[in-house]
């Protein structure tokens, strides 16, 4: 447990202020990202503390609202770099830029009270250009800004690039369609080039 830990935060990388959080990992690891139909990018991040589970996730690089407020999406991107890989490397040896794709959800997800859901190999090679991609969710202890009580985070990976984590928010209005909006969405919003 320490040790993913330790590759949980190592693979955080950190910028100086003067890069950008978002772009450049995303065009590092040949990733797209689009605003789907009816959501607007927001001014503010949602915070990296959203689910006050006690679980610490790299924090939200990129933020989207549904216009009728009722869904909040927040983008991750996870594309370590060639030291960052060599350190992990020292302390786990067959680590890849992928492997903190499973430690970080098997970490993050309460599969206790939730269910996980496996996309199938061939919709994450046609539609999002990946190997692999999970959904899953945190057992929160209380709603982010007192409206958010339910969320889903779908984890696409890439071997040996990395993945991309998008956290899905939503109200008790969007719980029943919320399957509906992730499969509509997630193509549109983020996937990886050819």
């Amino acid at each position: 447990m320490i040790k993913y830990l330790f590759l949980f935060l190592i693979t955080s990388t950190i910028y100086s202020q003067e890069n950008d959080y978002f772009t450049e990992p995303l065009n590092k690891m040949n990733g797209v990202f689009n605003i789907p139909e009816g959501y607007k990018i927001e001014d503010s991040n949602i915070e990296d503390t959203w689910c006050w589970d006690g679980k610490t996730d790299s924090g939200i690089f990129k933020t989207l609202s549904k216009k009728d407020e009722s869904i909040l999406i927040g983008v991750i991107i996870s594309c370590p770099d060639e030291n960052t890989i060599k350190v992990a490397r020292k302390y786990v040896p067959d680590w890849t830029a992928d492997t903190n794709y499973i430690n970080t959800f098997k970490n993050m997800s309460d599969t206790i009270n939730y269910p996980v859901r496996y996309y199938a190999t061939s919709y994450v090679k046609e539609k999002l250009n990946a190997d692999k991609a999970v959904e899953y969710s945190r057992g929160c202890t209380r709603s982010y800004k007192e409206k958010y009580t339910h969320n889903k985070i779908v984890m696409i990976g890439k071997n040996d690039v990395g993945f991309i984590q998008v956290d899905f928010l939503y109200t008790d209005a969007a719980k029943k369609t919320i399957y509906d909006e992730i499969d509509r969405v997630l193509p549109m919003l983020v996937k990886f080039k050819e």
